[in-house]
């Protein structure tokens, strides 16, 4: 979803930043990794960093009369919006900056105003979404039929769950369907992300692009 904001708003903006599971890049590269992604964007000589304090004055300055699209993906620590995204002074007239989270708390903390709660997907709807996946149809193979209803149940109707789930389990058998709903099933859904992030870990890259 925010790819298809951001291919779609993007080129109304002098400079457009798109940081995809935020929360994951930084357990990997860390935090300055992403602050040093935005300099180099922006052509900063002053890239090669080693502070975040230092990091943020810099985008600070660059970033404060440019109007600027910066979309960050799945924050989940307040320091991801400080030293990303600081304040509204950052930025120039026009500026747009889209945050999605699973905790409020960090947008309440960070003083933003605008909130979009995105729905989550009913039962037909998710079935279909999942099927375009896991089968490149509207529908589930007839031997697929249940297992496809105990996955809609695990999503809750999440997008995200429902495409990365729908990739991992295209072209395997039902056992292994089977194999990998046990795996689900052992872990409460507050931690369905997580699990996930494994399976799409474990696809490959042409998975990915399902």
């Amino acid at each position: 979803m925010v790819r298809a904001v951001y291919e779609r708003i993007s080129c109304e903006f002098q400079f457009s930043f798109l940081i995809t599971d935020v929360r994951n890049s930084v357990e990997k590269s860390g935090l300055l990794n992403l602050q040093k992604q935005l300099l180099s964007g922006i052509g900063a000589k002053e890239a090669d960093i080693s502070d975040l304090h230092v990091g943020a004055t810099i985008l600070q300055r660059l970033l404060r009369h440019k109007k600027v699209l910066l979309i960050l993906d799945d924050v989940n620590h307040s320091s991801h919006l400080e030293y990303l995204a600081g304040n509204r002074e950052w930025f120039g007239s026009g500026s747009r900056v889209l945050i999605t989270t699973r905790n409020e708390h960090l947008l309440t903390g960070h003083g933003v105003e605008r909130r979009l709660k995105v729905k989550e997907l009913n039962d037909a709807d998710s079935l279909q979404l999942f099927s375009r996946k896991a089968f490149k149809r509207d529908y589930p193979e007839e031997d697929f039929h249940g297992l496809s209803e105990s996955v809609i149940n695990y999503a809750k109707g999440l997008p995200l769950a429902l495409e990365v789930l729908g990739s991992f389990l295209y072209g395997r058998d039902p056992s292994e369907w089977n194999s990998e709903l046990r795996k689900l099933g052992r872990v409460c859904n507050l931690e369905i992300f997580d699990i996930l992030k494994i399976s799409y870990d474990g696809l490959d890259s042409e998975q990915k692009k399902i």
